[in-house]
C-alpha cells in the first residue's frame, strides 16, 4: 500500500472550520495592508507595510489551500514533498507577521520615537503571527499523526 488517507479531523466540516480559523489571521493582514495602500500610497517605500501584507497574505492563502486541498484526498508518498512546501508560506508569512509587523514595529515604538500605540500595535501582531502558526501547526500535526499511524499499520 503506497498511499495515505485522510485524517478524520479534517473530513467534512471539521476541516472547514479548522481552515477558517487559519485564514483569519492571514485576512486580518490582508486587510491591514490594503488600508495601509489606502493611507500611504503605492508608493514602494513602504513595501513592509503595504505590498508584504497583502502579496504575502495571497500567496499563504494559496499556500494553505493548496495544502488542505491535497490533504483531503489519497495521497501517494510523492505528494508529501510537495506538503512541505506549500506548508512553507503560511509558515513564512506567520513569521513575517511576527518580525516585521510585531516585533519591528515594538522596537520602533521603543527606540525611534516613544509610542506606547505603536507597542500595543506590535503586540497585536505578534499575538496575531503567533495565532496562526499554532494553528497551522495543529493541522500539520493532524496530519502527520495519521500519516504516521497508517505508515504503522501497513504490512511489511
Amino acid at each position: 500500500m503506497d498511499s495515505f488517507t485522510v485524517p478524520p479531523e479534517l473530513k467534512g466540516t471539521k476541516g472547514d472550520i479548522l481552515a477558517a480559523r487559519i485564514e483569519v489571521p492571514i485576512l486580518v493582514a490582508m486587510i491591514y495592508g490594503i488600508v495601509e495602500f489606502v493611507r500611504l500610497g503605492w508608493s514602494r517605500d513602504y513595501y513592509l507595510y503595504t505590498y508584504g501584507p497583502v502579496l504575502g497574505g495571497v500567496a499563504a492563502t494559496i499556500g494553505l489551500f493548496a495544502y488542505l486541498s491535497v490533504v483531503s484526498e489519497e495521497r501517494k508518498k510523492s505528494r508529501k514533498d510537495l506538503l512541505v512546501l506549500l506548508g512553507f508560506l503560511p509558515y513564512s508569512f506567520a513569521l513575517y507577521l511576527m518580525g516585521v509587523l510585531g516585533l519591528y514595529t515594538i522596537f520602533e515604538g521603543l527606540i525611534g520615537e516613544f509610542s506606547l500605540w505603536s507597542m500595543i500595535g506590535g503586540i497585536f501582531w505578534v499575538f496575531l503571527g503567533f495565532h496562526l502558526i499554532y494553528r497551522f501547526y495543529r493541522m500539520t500535526e493532524i496530519v502527520r499523526k495519521h500519516d504516521q499511524k497508517t505508515k504503522l499499520a501497513w504490512p511489511l
